[in-house]
């Protein structure tokens, strides 16, 4: 699911070790892989044979004995955390960096367990999450959205903005704690430098046929289907305008953020960018760049999709969702009742 594959492909690595280059990103994603796994070396060390059958599907001949093949297991239950701490440790600014190295690299098995907790929380809430959108005949919509901790409540801000200017009356509200709790926790046990890559408040909007819970590293949109589907519409619209990036391989956010400068410029003066040479030049050389770019097709498209925005802006003209109401469909119909505190509450996976 899509969820669990940007657990560690997304805000787990994020969390844990900031902005990394694409070959970081594999290392510190295979690491954080690892870390999920871990108590299940816990377990192999206790039955190490069987174990050994279970992955390999390949009995170990008797005369193997126990004791060396749980030394191999407690080798790697050992190596894990370090390797944990070390990368942690390698990408903690010095600022952040209290007491000596030896502690730092140790901190990995706080971390650690973290990391396979937080897992084993979202793996059992997402689908419980799903089942119950399908009986409620609703839609879940998980997009992809990098920000940092500093530019996190600037894009939850701008999302509602845009979203209740077309009338859908988002509220602040309290997630459940299938959404905050696997951060919390890992946020708990990686200490003050893990703290700084996240926010210290978690955003969820909720209104009558919509409910959305922003992460570190994208949102989720969850409610009438035709509602979800205009919704996230607005929401790559506008966050073009904010620090966050709405593609995930470092190559094409580096070409993400040259767009971001061109976009503040338009915000200061929207009347301006039309007369202006230099943002024409600019757009010219990003879509220049764009043509030899290798990445995959979902990141491609999206810095297309943003070029076309920005072109669209600097001739005056609005974006296509935000300048006209939703359609019928999409229209949140007012309840005729006020739900109940325990209606508006959000479900699994929010």
């Amino acid at each position: 699911m899509a969820i669990l594959k940007r657990f560690w492909r997304g805000w787990a690595v994020s969390a844990l070790f900031g902005q990394t280059t694409r070959r970081e990103g594999l290392l510190f994603s295979l690491i954080v892989v690892a870390a999920v796994a871990w108590p299940i070396l816990l377990v192999a060390i206790v039955a190490p044979k069987i174990s050994v059958q279970m992955i390999a599907l390949v009995p170990l001949p008797d005369w193997v004995p126990d004791w060396t093949v749980r030394l191999g297991w407690m080798g790697l239950a050992l190596l894990i955390p370090l390797s944990v701490g070390v990368a942690v440790s390698v990408k903690t600014p010095p600022a952040l960096r209290r007491g000596p190295l030896v502690l730092l690299v140790l901190h990995g098995f706080p971390i650690t367990v973290g990391l396979a907790s937080a897992f084993a929380i979202i793996f059992v809430s997402v689908p419980i999450m799903r089942a119950a959108a399908l009986v409620r005949r609703q839609k879940i919509t998980d997009i992809p959205l990098i920000m940092s901790a500093s530019a996190y409540q600037e894009v939850a801000a701008k999302i509602r903005e845009v979203l209740n200017r077309q009338g859908l009356s988002l509220q602040s509200a309290e997630p459940g704690w299938w959404v905050s709790a696997p951060m919390r926790l890992l946020t708990w046990l990686g200490g003050e430098a893990l703290r700084s890559h996240v926010p210290e408040r978690f955003e969820h909007f909720a209104a009558y046929e919509l409910a959305l819970s922003l992460y570190p590293s994208g949102l989720v949109l969850r409610g009438k289907p035709a509602l979800v589907i205009w919704a996230h519409g607005l929401v790559a619209e506008a966050v073009v305008h904010t620090e966050g990036l709405q593609t995930t391989d470092p190559k094409a956010q580096a070409l993400e953020r040259r767009l971001r400068p061109l976009w503040r410029s338009y915000d200061l003066d929207p009347a301006r960018p039309a007369r202006s040479g230099d943002l024409g030049r600019e757009l010219d050389q990003i879509t220049r760049d764009l043509r030899t770019l290798q990445v995959d097709w979902d990141d491609w498209q999206v810095l297309y999709r943003q070029i076309l925005q920005l072109g669209r802006a600097a001739r005056g003209e609005r974006q296509l969702l935000d300048s006209e109401p939703p359609p019928p469909e999409a229209q949140p119909q007012a309840a005729e009742t006020e739900p109940s505190p325990a209606e508006a509450q959000p479900h699994p996976g929010e």
